[in-house]
C-alpha cells in the first residue's frame, strides 16, 4: 500500500494531474479520472489499484496524444505507433488507441497511401513513389496499388523530358539522350518507360 501525500496539476498539461506518494512523485493521470477514482490527499491505493487506474488513464492519454499528432497531418499505423512509443506510452494502451482509431476512420493506411502518392507522382516514378510510401510504413502491396491508382506517370515524365532536352539542347545528341535516361531512372522511372516517353516525344 501506499498513500498518496500531494496532487499538483501539471505544469505543460493543466489537465492532467501528478500524484505524489509517500512524498515522491507516483505517476500523472487526468483530472476525470482522478475524479472518477476519487483520488485525493490521504487515499491509499495498493499496487493492484494503481495499475489498474494507470491502464484506465493511459488508453486516454494515447489517443490524446494520438490525435494531436495526427492533428498536424496525416500520418500512417506504423508512424503513429512510433510516436506513441517515444511518449512512453505501454505497447497495450498503444494498441488500444489505434484500434480505437481505426474503427471511427482517423486512421487508415490505404487513404494516406492514396494521397501521399499523388503528391510523390508530381516528382518521381512510381518505383521510387512505392519506395518512400514504404519508408513510411504503408504495407508493399498498398503502396503499389496506390502508386498505380495515382497513374499520372506519362504526363509528368513527358514534362521531364521536355525540361532535360531544354537543359541539354548544346549538347551532342547521343550524349543528352543518355544523361536523360540516367537523370529520369534516378527519378524511379522505369527504363522501358523512358524509352517510351522519348519516342513520343520524338513523334511529336
Amino acid at each position: 500500500m501506499g498513500k498518496i501525500t500531494d496532487m499538483q496539476k501539471g505544469a505543460r498539461n493543466k489537465d492532467r494531474i501528478n500524484v505524489f506518494m509517500d512524498g515522491e512523485f507516483a505517476f500523472a493521470v487526468y483530472i476525470d479520472t482522478a475524479l472518477a477514482n476519487r483520488l485525493k490527499i490521504g487515499s491509499e491505493l495498493s499496487v493492484e489499484e494503481k495499475e489498474r487506474i494507470l491502464c484506465e488513464d493511459g488508453e486516454k492519454y494515447a489517443l490524446a496524444c494520438a490525435m494531436k499528432f495526427l492533428s498536424y497531418r496525416m500520418r500512417t499505423e506504423k508512424e503513429l505507433r512510433g510516436k506513441l512509443s517515444g511518449k512512453g506510452i505501454s505497447e497495450d494502451c498503444v494498441e488500444r488507441a489505434v484500434k480505437k482509431l481505426k474503427e471511427i476512420g482517423y486512421l487508415d493506411d490505404r487513404e494516406f497511401a492514396g494521397l501521399y502518392a499523388q503528391e510523390l507522382l508530381q516528382k518521381y516514378g512510381q518505383r521510387v513513389a512505392v519506395q518512400k510510401l514504404m519508408q513510411k510504413g504503408v504495407p508493399r502491396g498498398i503502396a503499389e496499388e496506390a502508386a498505380k491508382d495515382a497513374g499520372q506517370e506519362e504526363q509528368i515524365i513527358d514534362g521531364y523530358i521536355v525540361r532535360l532536352k531544354q537543359k541539354h539542347r548544346n549538347e551532342e545528341a547521343g550524349k543528352a539522350k543518355q544523361k536523360i535516361i540516367r537523370a529520369l531512372m534516378a527519378k524511379g522511372f522505369e527504363y522501358e518507360e523512358i524509352k517510351r516517353a522519348l519516342r513520343r516525344y520524338e513523334e511529336e
